[in-house]
């Protein structure tokens, strides 16, 4: 029974041993955990300048691309970072593109410069307070443009803080479905008695329609429409002929007014242009969404009837109350809405013509 206790009494000498010595370890190692955990909370997250150094010019400017996160720093008060952005739209039609800018650090106070890419500086925007996101949004052409990023103090002095943040860079896919339709010649055709959203995105932007005679040759009337208008637009039409010579404008006068036109012309295919103005005399002053709908009012069911060649026959008589219209102004040989009919006389027989016009200034 001795040497038992012995044996066990040894063992459990030393397991005490071994759990002081596991102590002594633990103890003298803290205080370098500690300085390791302390050092780690004082380091930021980018300690050099970032990698898209050297950027401080236009000349140098970064690249990037879009939909990508970019970390970054603006590492001492005069450094500016420069970036060029292509966007994802062509350059015959109009989007918005978005920056986003995040992860800002404490101490940093974000300013976004934007231009062109002739170098022309074409809007500002900031932060007001150390750490605040930035969003930006600038409707443009699918054209370069660059970004200049800085720190500033929030007022009006730039270069004035330092820090970290990412940015990201996104098209918008703002525009409407028949984009691009920018220029006359880009055109979208559309149906009469159908309604269609569109949406200028720029001020600087135009939509153009083509619509096409439902009866070749002969007058008609028309009614364009523009309802749902945004608040921020002031919407404005103009009429080409099928020579592209302006026909007839006409404009709201206030912001998020509807508008409607009635046309009439006998141009087997003409134009309309949307735009947004100031409600004055001014094209490209407003920006906006708008719902078109576009009616065909025609003109009687005897078109067309304008020309000797074209005289409605009348086969037999007498005719009781057969209906016309006259849509414009027809004296002498101007072109006007003329209503020829043609009739077969027997011999000896005489014709009479009784016409009543059914408008005051007919």
């Amino acid at each position: 029974m001795k040497p038992t206790c012995i044996k066990y009494t040894n063992t459990y000498r030393e397991k005490i041993k071994n759990q002081l010595s596991l102590l002594i370890i633990l103890f003298l190692a803290l205080p370098f955990l500690m300085v390791s955990c302390d050092i780690a909370e004082d380091i930021d997250s980018i300690t050099i300048a970032d990698e898209y150094e050297p950027n401080n010019q236009l000349s140098d400017a970064y690249a990037i691309a879009l939909d990508t996160k970019y970390n970054a720093k603006i590492s001492e008060v005069t450094d500016d970072d420069w970036y060029k952005i292509t966007p994802a739209h062509g350059s015959n039609t109009y989007d918005k593109v978005q920056i986003s800018v995040t992860n800002v650090s404490a101490e940093l106070i974000m300013h976004l410069e934007l231009y062109g890419a002739d170098g022309k500086s074409h809007a500002t925007h900031g932060a007001t307070t150390k750490g605040q996101s930035l969003i930006y949004t600038v409707a443009t052409p699918g054209v370069v443009f660059y970004i200049r990023l800085s720190g500033w103090d929030g007022y009006v002095n730039d270069h004035s803080s330092i820090g970290s943040y990412s940015f990201t860079v996104s098209n918008m896919d703002a525009n409407d479905e028949y984009a691009p339709n920018h220029t006359i010649e880009t055109a979208k055709s559309l149906e009469f008695g159908n309604s269609y959203n569109g949406v200028l995105v720029s001020k600087y932007e135009n939509d153009y329609y083509k619509f096409t005679n439902p009866t070749r040759g002969a007058w008609n009337s028309y009614t364009f429409t523009l309802t749902n208008v945004s608040d921020d637009l002031i919407a404005r039409m103009r009429l080409y002929g099928a020579d592209k010579a302006v026909l007839h404008t006409t404009g709201a006068g206030a912001a998020g007014a509807d508008l409607s036109y009635t046309f009439v012309s006998k141009e087997d295919v003409f134009y309309l242009q949307v735009l947004g103005w100031d409600g004055y005399v001014n094209d490209h002053h407003s920006s906006g969404s708008y719902t078109l709908t576009p009616v065909n009012n025609g003109n009687d069911d005897n078109e067309p009837d304008d020309t000797f060649e074209d005289a409605r026959e009348i086969a037999s008589y007498p005719v009781v109350g057969m209906k016309g219209t006259i849509l414009t102004d027809a004296v002498g040989d101007n072109g006007g809405d003329f209503e020829f009919f043609k009739v077969s006389i027997a011999n000896n027989k005489n014709v009479s013509w009784s016409v009543t016009p059914e408008a005051s200034n007919t």
